[in-house]
């Protein structure tokens, strides 16, 4: 079946591409090649059908495709299409795999391995919180990952618990780079709190105040994770997600072992250090966070625990005013300051 589309005009603006008047549908057939058999997850930015691919022996296969509409924004086509060129360059157990595609293609869509097992969200929202061996042995996993990631020049910069799949061997992948960031690529630029920065649960302190981030930021994020895979709860927790950030930039998380008493104080010294607002003091590499996962009983516990700073009240209030001075009180200074030499300057000429 053949997909219905037109070409916009030749002289529209730079970044035109192919607009789709027609979505794909469960039966559909793709570029000939792939016939579409159920739609496995929605988001805001595409669907991911379950698909056969006919030229290799029908293999199931995953296919991701943007919603109509996306490839209008150049932004969000810039990420999609930058997903598609890191996930082709990777090739890792414990990283899901792309299928590259040789040739044309009628519309954009990515192609990768069909998983089956759960999510670790779904594996959360069943269990909170993991037991402690199995906690710290699936961010070993992640950590080997990352490592692989980091040494390639690629920062995940989304890691959470809905992109990492657990497959029914006990393996993990994972998965979603739709905001990943080649180090040698361009900076995508964004206004306010856009999916271009994260997840607000997990994302790094640098990366709320707009910095490129990098491989620290990955551990940040595992820390995250870590954290609500031992006390069964995001390490901030919350409705509003600006308030889940700035409470991130202006002080620590609970004490793990107040929320689970049964963990081990060097799972808690683990996670805490990944944590660290600073990014110098967390661990310093994926494989060295993953050294004290695989043999904590060696590990040095430095007592973080005991040095960990609450975010109060008064600190955000006083972040927030020292943010309103800046925005609002020095522009008004500057602006009454000029209207007074122009005043005192146009004054002395008469």
């Amino acid at each position: 079946m053949r997909l219905g589309y037109h070409e916009k005009p030749a002289g529209s603006a730079p970044h035109s591409r192919a607009h789709f008047t027609v979505g794909l549908q469960p039966g559909e057939l793709l570029d000939d090649r792939f016939l579409l058999t159920e739609v496995i997850s929605k988001g805001g930015m595409a669907t991911i059908f379950k698909a056969q691919d006919l030229r290799d022996g029908n293999q199931a296969v995953a296919i991701k495709v943007p919603h109509l509409g996306i490839e209008s924004s150049p932004a969000s086509f810039a990420r999609f299409q930058r997903e598609e060129e890191i996930g082709n360059r990777l090739d890792h157990p414990f990283i899901l795999k792309f299928v590259p595609l040789n040739g044309g293609k009628s519309r954009p869509y990515i192609v990768t391995e069909y998983l089956r097992g759960c999510t670790l969200a779904h594996l959360l929202g069943r269990i909170r919180p993991l037991p402690e061996r199995d906690a710290l042995k699936f961010a070993s996993l992640i950590c080997e990952a990352l490592q692989y990631l980091h040494e390639h020049g690629v920062v995940h910069r989304d890691l959470k618990p809905s992109n990492l799949m657990i497959c029914p061997d006990g393996r993990l992948r994972v998965m979603d780079f739709g905001i990943s960031q080649a180090e040698e690529s361009r900076r995508l630029t964004f206004v306010g709190f856009t999916p271009a920065m994260g997840t607000p649960d997990y994302i790094a302190p640098e990366l709320i105040k707009g910095r490129r981030g990098d491989r620290r930021s990955d551990i940040y994020s595992l820390g995250a994770v870590l954290y609500e895979m031992l006390t069964g709860t995001p390490p901030f927790d919350g409705d509003d997600p600006f308030v889940i950030m700035n409470t991130r930039l202006t002080g620590d998380p609970p004490v793990p072992r107040k929320l689970n008493p049964e963990l081990s104080t060097q799972a808690e010294e683990i996670v805490l250090r990944a944590l660290q607002r600073d990014p110098a003091l967390r661990y310093p590499t994926a494989a060295a966070m993953k050294t004290d996962l695989d043999a904590p009983g060696e590990m040095h516990v430095t007592g973080l625990c005991d040095r960990l700073q609450e975010s109060t009240r008064w600190r955000r209030v006083l972040r927030l005013a020292r943010h309103f001075v800046f925005v609002a009180v020095i522009p008004l200074a500057i602006q009454i300051l000029l209207f007074l030499w122009l005043w005192h300057h146009y004054a002395n000429k008469r």
